[in-house]
């Protein structure tokens, strides 16, 4: 590559007095507002439609705290805002998590679901809602010691003969087995209409979500997302191989520990706000890299909330009757991986 070619794929911000100045990628700084701004219209699309109705304006004003109709405060504040809300953190959680077990393990296959992450989580929090009948607080921290179990145990095995990707997926498949059988169990050990309401949790769902399942997601994202943007250079080191990354300077073991860590804690509070929702975690950071050029994290995460919050405008509003959102996500889901399997095969 040419250097005008480089330098064109650069853009330099400084402040006024030009004391402080930083060089970023054009591409992917342009992606990431626009995936801001789709973002900000399927949120504002949300709080509009439905039954109930609402213009433009009306929102405006009703956002404003000038609500022109009593109705409208109850249906953008309370209902459709904090769902909106929890969509967009529960996609952008699974996302950031999904591209943080990618990049880790050098794997584009892994992912929460593949490594048993998400199939932890769910047996804790099943434990909890189905034996304990616990709070969401409580339901919350199972599903966070589930997917710690899951992580520890999965780490456990790997690290016995070398710590590859294909030792972690195949732990992760053992281990999401063994969670999946936990959970079908204790769905058959309980009373059936506590079994069907922890079924259709278990298929994803976003149905009755508000501020409380929003705050622990806000407070995750508050200390967990910035972290990684800090250290988002050290996880671009780790996706070398050990050598080179020990030669750059970065302590292998205990950064990868630490992302692993943060990947964890997303994915855990994101199942306990909705359930063990698929495709998002695999796929956000896939697309973010084709639409941004880029592995960036920030990108991802937007991507993962564009798609969870379409994923339940369609399951909301596409089909005859509301269905949870996870049965939309895993139909897409499965679409896109079958597209990209023509896609390869016209290739060859």
């Amino acid at each position: 590559m040419s250097a005008a070619a480089g330098a064109d794929r650069l853009l330099v911000l400084r402040t006024p007095g030009e004391r402080l100045s930083l060089r970023v990628e054009r591409r992917p700084l342009v992606a990431t507002v626009v995936l801001a701004g789709l973002a900000s219209f399927l949120c504002a699309a949300a709080l509009m439609i439905g039954e109930f109705r609402i213009s433009p304006v009306a929102l405006l004003q009703t956002l404003a705290g000038e609500p022109p109709d009593p109705r409208m405060e109850f249906f953008v504040l309370h209902r459709r805002l904090p769902r909106a809300l929890v969509a967009l953190c529960i996609g952008a959680a699974l996302a950031c998590g999904g591209a943080l077990f990618q990049r880790v393990t050098r794997n584009p296959l892994a992912s929460p679901d593949l490594l048993g992450i998400s199939s932890g989580a769910a047996a804790g929090a099943c434990t909890v809602i189905l034996l304990l009948h616990g709070s969401p607080a409580q339901v919350s921290l199972g599903a966070l010691a589930g997917a710690a179990v899951a992580a520890l145990t999965i780490g456990a095995f790997a690290l016995r003969g070398g710590m590859t990707s294909g030792r972690i997926i195949l732990a992760g498949l053992a281990f999401a087995a063994l969670a999946s059988a936990t959970t079908g169990y204790l769905l058959t050990r309980v009373f059936v209409g506590a079994a069907v309401t922890a079924q259709t949790w278990l298929v994803g769902s976003l149905q009755g979500r508000g501020w409380t399942e929003l705050l622990p997601l806000l407070l995750v994202s508050a200390v967990v997302l910035p972290v990684l943007l800090w250290r988002e250079r050290v996880l671009a080191i780790l996706e070398f191989d050990p050598a080179t990354t020990t030669s750059l300077g970065a302590a292998g073991g205990r950064e990868r520990a630490l992302f692993l860590a943060c990947g964890v804690v997303l994915v855990a509070f994101a199942v306990a706000a909705a359930g063990p929702i698929s495709f998002i975690a695999l796929a956000a950071p896939h697309i973010s890299r084709a639409v941004a050029g880029s592995r960036a994290l920030l990108p991802a995460a937007l991507t993962g909330g564009i798609l969870l919050l379409t994923a339940d405008l369609l399951a909301q509003f596409a089909l005859p009757v509301p269905v949870p959102v996870g049965v939309v996500t895993i139909v897409l889901g499965g679409a896109f991986f079958l597209s990209l399997l023509l896609r390869q095969g016209r290739r060859r």
